[in-house]
């Protein structure tokens, strides 16, 4: 590989962003990169011990280090699929209950009511279940049909489902089958590394025609990912939480809800949809450039006002004053006239301010009298 990853610029990237996946997505990890964005760094744990034992070892599977493909291919012709890992077993169960979980609550309380709606929203979740389980089961080089980890949690569906209103639906046999199916089923993946392929027969290595995905690539892979989870995460949150108001525990959706038809919104709305209707309308006569014209006049306004207030001036006062108001404020506040430091310090502010009061306004006085006076030559 030409892209060699560095290590020090890996450690960088976890130390600032590791919890969201930042150095995964810069060694080419994509998918683990959107399973830390997801879990929060592996519920924190995760993203603690790679930090410590495992960050070497990805810069050099990233790299396909000659001792990392030597492992692996020994690896390979000695077993047929991948040994059982306790750590990355509780990973897929810890990580497709969480999938299971938000991907349940997300939809409303309603739903899990009536039958059809209810197994709609259970369906749902022993996917999530089954793409949390696959996604922790194939980091490195492994891999498994998601058919397996499907209906391995398929078996748990009845759990889910046929819930009583006193009982909260279970995830963990989903979760758990889930993950057996998935152990029953895995094998190495010999094409994760591009140099590395198994050959059997010949006991070699042959070279496949495989490419790593662009960075581009892999950031709206990653960017599809979020934008997923964020949605059934950001409607989980909305379905079930909960606000104290007087004593009273109430659901943010009944109250955004409230909010919405109550005559406060609706006069608001009205007054949204005329400011949208006066814009667009301003917008067909003048188009963008007359948009930004108006909106760099009302900003100028602004300013010269502020300009008339930091002199303690009323708005179009003549030059006259002006130039008065100028000269008696600079004397006053001039910072030779002040010996104390801090009344020093406070003058070179004020003093400072004042010049560029009597600067903006004595601009604009300039630039008004230009443009009267192109007028009156070009009527």
């Amino acid at each position: 590989m030409t892209d060699r990853k560095s290590l020090i610029l890996t450690y960088l990237f976890s130390l600032t962003a590791g919890v969201f996946g930042l150095h995964h997505l810069y060694l080419g990890r994509t998918q683990h990169a959107i399973l830390w964005c997801t879990t929060f760094g592996g519920f924190g744990l995760g993203f603690l011990y790679e930090f410590f034992f495992s960050i070497y070892k990805y810069v050099q599977e990233a790299n396909e280090d000659q001792h990392v493909l030597n492992h692996y291919k020994l690896k390979m012709l000695q077993r047929k699929s991948p040994s059982f890992e306790i750590r990355r077993f509780c990973g897929q169960l810890i990580t497709s209950i969480f999938y299971g979980f938000i991907t349940y609550y997300a939809f409303p309380d309603n739903w899990h009511k009536q039958p059809l709606l209810a197994l709609l929203a259970g369906i749902c979740t022993v996917l999530a279940i089954a793409v949390g389980t696959q996604m922790v089961g194939t980091l490195g080089p492994r891999q498994c049909s998601f058919l397996w980890p499907l209906l391995g949690a398929l078996f748990g569906l009845p759990l889910i489902v046929s819930r009583n209103e006193s009982s909260s639906p279970s995830f963990n046999l989903s979760a758990f089958l889930c993950s057996i199916f998935f152990e029953w089923q895995v094998e190495w993946n010999p094409t994760y590394f591009s140099k590395l392929i198994i050959n059997k027969e010949s006991q070699c290595s042959i070279p496949p025609k495989r490419k790593r995905r662009h960075f581009v690539q892999r950031c709206l892979v990653f960017g599809l990912g979020i934008m997923i989870f964020g949605t059934v995460f950001t409607s989980a949150v909305y379905q079930n939480l909960q606000v104290d108001i007087k004593g009273r525990r109430v659901k943010v959706k009944d109250v955004l809800s409230e909010f919405f038809k109550s005559q406060e919104f609706l006069l608001l709305y009205q007054q949204i949809l005329n400011i949208l209707r006066q814009l667009w309308t301003f917008y067909l006569r003048h188009g963008l450039k007359g948009i930004w014209t108006k909106l760099w006049m009302v900003l100028d306004s602004e300013s010269e006002k502020q300009a008339y207030e930091t002199l303690n001036l009323q708005y179009g006062a003549s030059q006259k004053q002006i130039e008065s108001q100028c000269r008696a404020l600079s004397r006053q506040w001039h910072p030779d006239r002040h010996r104390d430091p801090k009344e020093k310090q406070n003058a070179e502010s004020i003093f400072m301010n004042i010049q560029q009061a009597c600067d903006r306004l004595s601009t604009e006085r300039q630039r008004r009298h230009l443009l009267n006076t192109q007028k009156r030559e070009n009527p």
